[in-house]
């Protein structure tokens, strides 16, 4: 799915970040598609995500949903929508969704040449690939690229700049701790893609050498 192509960072962030969809389709795999989702999500958290939504429910990891709710919650048609924060976990994800093999696509976005490895170390030939092409046209009336890594870690662009600017300095000042402010960037996101403990760093990183921007 393209709305999650377009993640900023630097490498040794985006290595820590996977998206992945798992999407059953209408005419081909849509009916009878609920218990094969719940198979598969059953799968995720058992490997541990990041973060995640079912679109049946549409809560996220952090909002005190218990993991059985949201299996109970799968109806035929459920899209779900997840990250994962570490190269082994996304390698251990797709070796085991590869062997529950319930015939529903399975959408992995990432660094494209480390998606493409691990695809290749579980045995996975990938049957569609979709790159970003960047940012073009009025770019400089986007905020700055340290905002942008965590404004595009939501696909729909509902975490607002100003939030994180808002957070970093709170971070900075000691209002709040970098998790609990991760918390407050990772809330707004409808599509279960934002990832918290990338953020988490990312809010360290920056929150000692933060000044207010003239953006």
């Amino acid at each position: 799915m393209t709305h999650s192509l377009h993640r900023e960072g630097k490498i040794e962030s985006l290595e820590k970040d996977y998206a992945v969809f798992i999407y059953p389709a209408r005419g081909y795999n849509y009916k009878g598609s609920a218990p094969k989702v719940r198979r598969l999500v059953e799968i995720v958290y058992q490997v541990g995500p990041a973060n995640m939504i079912a679109t049946t429910l549409r809560k996220n990891l952090y909002s005190g949903v218990e993991p059985e709710a949201v299996l109970d919650s799968i109806k035929e048609g459920c899209r779900v929508f997840t990250v994962f924060n570490s190269r082994d976990k996304i390698r251990d994800l797709l070796k085991n969704l590869k062997e529950a093999d319930q015939g529903i696509s399975i959408v992995v976005s990432g660094l494209i040449d480390r998606v493409r490895d691990i695809a290749a170390e579980v045995g996975i030939n990938p049957h569609t690939i979709n790159l970003s092409l960047g940012i073009h046209g009025g770019t400089e009336k986007l905020p700055p690229a340290d905002i942008r890594q965590f404004t595009t870690m939501c696909g729909h662009a509902m975490i607002s700049p100003k939030l994180v600017q808002d957070v970093i300095r709170r971070v900075k000042t000691g209002k709040v701790d970098s998790w609990k402010g991760s918390m407050i960037l990772a809330n707004p996101c409808a599509c279960g893609i934002y990832n918290p403990h990338r953020s988490q760093e990312m809010l360290e990183d920056l929150s000692p050498l933060y000044t207010v921007s003239r953006w």
